[in-house]
């Protein structure tokens, strides 16, 4: 369930909630086979059921985007980049992304930014002017 946070989708949250399911199962029967059981069948139907929710929810598909249209591009900063912080934010194409600093350095909000790589779902920068 962790993962959630690093992730852009709302999908490894229902993998937590199988493995609590069989967690239980474990706890009160503890055969295995039933453990996994319970995770899969528990997973698979919230999997299946919510996904139609959440598109209807979000109204469209989620926009498909190309990261190797944004590397190499200028981004804004608009949260300061600090590595240590585990913070900063920065803005392309519209789109914010989380994003860290290539050489721990700190860099402040309102400047801008050169996107080096996308790691996950976060982009790798170094201010502009440096390289």
């Amino acid at each position: 369930m962790a993962l959630e946070i690093l992730t852009p989708t709302f999908f490894i949250f229902w993998f937590g909630v199988g493995a609590l399911a069989s967690s239980l199962v474990a706890y009160f029967i503890g055969n295995t086979i039933w453990e996994l059981t319970v995770f899969v069948v528990v997973s698979g139907i919230l999997v299946i059921l919510t996904r139609p929710i959440i598109n209807k929810m979000t109204g469209d598909e989620p926009r498909k985007i190309n990261v190797d249209d944004i590397v190499g591009k200028k981004a804004l900063v608009i949260e300061e980049i600090n590595n240590k912080k585990a913070k900063g934010l920065v803005k392309i194409n519209g789109d914010t992304w989380r994003a860290f600093s290539k050489n721990d350095e700190i860099i402040e909000k309102d400047k801008y930014v050169k996107v080096l790589k996308v790691e996950g779902a976060h982009l790798i920068v170094i201010e502009e002017g440096e390289e």
